[in-house]
């Protein structure tokens, strides 16, 4: 076949990387199913992204970083494809991120609608700005909805007790589904970053005993210290979060 596109090479890396942050959530690592998924979007044989795998082990094992287990150096890579797997590799180490399985394609598909309808792309400064803040009010939520949470736990978040106001945001523990989904039982008053977190099933709140857990990957970050420690109780306990609806966010998460 032809060489390697620089597009296949970015494919294979993320791939790579995707795998590695599996691993190290102690998710299992299907290698296989990655191969054809590969096959299918981009072309080529199974077989053939396997070995290209084992080209990246190579270039790790060359710098001197661990690669995956059960993907050996393979060696014959090419100077060309030897060039820019490096450069993509040093690149990707810098911004693996740690989202798998439905969650990570769906988040890849709003990425590219959003690419696709130039919402990234403001006509002029006042656009931007106004891109910028409407998105920062549907982030922050629905405002009765975020206003009761707000109450509910005295203007701090859940999880980490930050008291900014403008940096906290109603979260969903339930996805919404309307109106019904508004109810404080089914949110949390988190701050901004962790918020995301909740929403990629990186952080959850184990529904037993009401403490957070950290998906294993982040515990070595600053997320870490959040692990184990307890979620912030309501002013009143008709505001508690729903049991129930922490099962259900909890089962979602892949290092489960």
């Amino acid at each position: 076949m032809n060489e390697w596109t620089e597009d296949e090479l970015v494919a294979a890396v993320d791939a790579y990387r995707q795998m590695e942050a599996q691993l190290a959530s102690g998710s299992r690592v299907e290698k296989a199913n990655v191969y054809r998924e590969l096959a299918a979007l981009h072309g080529r044989t199974p077989k053939a992204w396997e070995y290209r795998m084992q080209n990246i082990s190579h270039v790790l094992e060359q710098a001197g970083k661990d690669w995956l287990p059960g993907l050996r150096p393979a060696a014959n890579v090419g100077t060309r494809v030897e060039a820019l797997l490096a450069k993509l590799l040093s690149h990707a180490t810098a911004a693996t991120s740690l989202v798998s399985g439905p969650t990570k394609e769906l988040l890849e598909q709003e990425t590219k609608s959003a690419e696709a309808s130039g919402s990234f792309s403001p006509s002029d400064a006042v656009d931007d700005r106004r891109r910028v803040l409407a998105s920062i009010v549907r982030r922050r939520g629905q405002p009765a909805f975020r206003s009761a949470l707000l109450q509910a736990y005295g203007g701090r978040c859940a999880m980490t007790g930050c008291d900014v106001t403008d940096a906290l945001e109603a979260a969903h523990i339930h996805p919404y589904f309307g109106p019904a989904s508004n109810v404080v039982s089914n949110g949390l008053l988190l701050r901004a970053d962790v918020h995301t977190l909740f929403d990629l099933y990186l952080v959850a709140v184990n529904p037993d005993s009401l403490r957070i857990a950290v998906a294993p990957a982040l515990r070595q970050s600053t997320y870490g210290e959040l692990d184990g420690s307890a979620l912030a109780s309501p002013v009143s306990l008709e505001m508690a979060a729903s049991v129930q609806s922490l099962a259900w966010h909890r089962s979602q998460c892949s290092w489960s």
